[in-house]
């Protein structure tokens, strides 16, 4: 990457606010799916193993689990360009204060 070039982001629009609520939301899904998961492994041991439903709560919980994994390296790449927002934003409203 040469110097003069700005980095780049993953996903120009997302912003610190739908981080927040993306890394909330999926981090309460792997939670969910992973109780679930867990209730169904344990059911299973004591009355006979429904796969199928280990199964679908297993791979929601892989799903889950590599969207906070992706969330977290958006984290990890646009820190940079949250902090130039909230400047930008700050200089805005001292901006339209002055007004």
């Amino acid at each position: 990457m040469s110097e003069t070039e700005d980095p780049k982001r993953l996903r120009p629009k997302m912003g610190r606010g739908s981080w927040q609520f993306g890394m909330w939301a999926y981090g309460a899904q792997v939670v969910a799916s992973a109780f679930l998961a867990a209730n169904e492994f344990t059911k299973g041991l004591d009355h006979g193993w429904d796969i199928g439903f280990f199964c679908l709560f297993t791979v929601w919980f892989l799903l889950s689990a590599g969207q906070v994994l992706y969330m977290l390296r958006v984290r990890r790449n646009d820190a940079q360009f949250w902090g130039e927002e909230d400047l930008r934003r700050a200089d805005l409203e001292r901006r339209g204060r002055q007004l």
